[in-house]
Parts: C-alpha cells; structure tokens; sequence
C-alpha cells in the first residue's frame, strides 16, 4: 500500500499524545498533513493510474480526515479555539476542492463529496459547541449550495454504487 509512511506518522503522532507530548504530536500531525496533501497529489497525475482504484481513493480521503481532525483535537486540548476551527475547516475545503476539481479522477470525486458531510457536521457541531452561530449559517449555506451543484452530475450519480465506510 503505499500510506505506510503516514500511518507511521499518526501512530507516532497518537504515542506522543498518550505520553502527553503534545509537541511531538503536532509535529507528527502536521508531516502527516503534509504526506496526506502529496498522496493527494498523486491522483492528478498520469505516473499515478497504478494507485487509483477506489479503495485507495478511500484511503487518501481517510488521510486527509484524520490527519486534520487529529490536529483540531490536539488544538482543543491546548484550548486554542482558533486553530481547532481552522484544521475542520481546512479539510472540509480541500474536500470541496477535490470535487470540484475535474483534474481528479471521478472515483476519488465521489468518494470525497460523500465525506462532505462527515467533516461538515463535525464543523457544525463545533461552531454550535463554540457559539460561532455566523460562522454555521455560512456553513450550512455552503454545504446546500455544493450538494445542490453536485447532486445533479454524474459524480453524484455514481456515489450511489461505491461502498463508503
């Protein structure tokens, strides 16, 4: 599989958590932020067809989640609730990014657009918990308005016959 090095990350990443390194978590959590972006970044390639089945394009969303979601828990322990929101929104984005983006292969595109939800309830349920009630109404406006765009073309259509964790 070719995630070994960022699985080797996040375990090292959640070791360092559990020993209350919380430095040595971030710096592990923000390389597998980084590993997960270049495995994305494959996937627009033509050297990439090998790695492009879709159960590897439900494996780099996964990475993308986690990675980012494991860094906004690591800001909420600090109690910095600035950055928190700032790693639940930057991967919703690269979400909405990938769907958008007609360079990505159709499988990997459907595969992010049914993660969309996953990562926008998790931003609502934090801007509800963190009373950032503008920030919700702008999330919930956007998310209609992708789901609207998207639920029409055949990215959307083809969800339907992918299995998705």
């Amino acid at each position: 599989m070719f995630n070994h090095k960022w699985k080797r990350l996040v375990t090292n990443g959640n070791a360092a958590l559990k020993k209350r390194c919380n430095s040595d978590a971030r710096d592990c959590y923000c390389q597998s932020i980084a590993e997960s972006d270049r495995l994305l970044k494959l996937f627009r390639t033509p050297s990439g067809e090998r790695i492009k089945s879709v159960e590897n394009c439900l494996a780099v969303v996964s990475m993308m989640v986690v990675s980012h979601h494991n860094m906004a828990d690591l800001w909420e322990r600090y109690g910095v609730r600035i950055s928190q929101t700032y790693y639940l929104e930057m991967v919703h984005q690269k979400l909405i990014d990938v769907v958008r983006d007609g360079r990505f292969p159709e499988a990997l595109r459907s595969v992010a657009l049914s993660e969309l939800k996953r990562t926008y309830m998790a931003l609502l349920s934090h801007y509800k918990t963190n009373e950032l009630a503008s920030e919700a109404a702008l999330l919930v406006d956007q998310y209609s308005r992708i789901r609207g765009m998207f639920d029409l073309s055949p990215v959307a259509d083809k969800q339907a016959s992918i299995l998705i964790h």
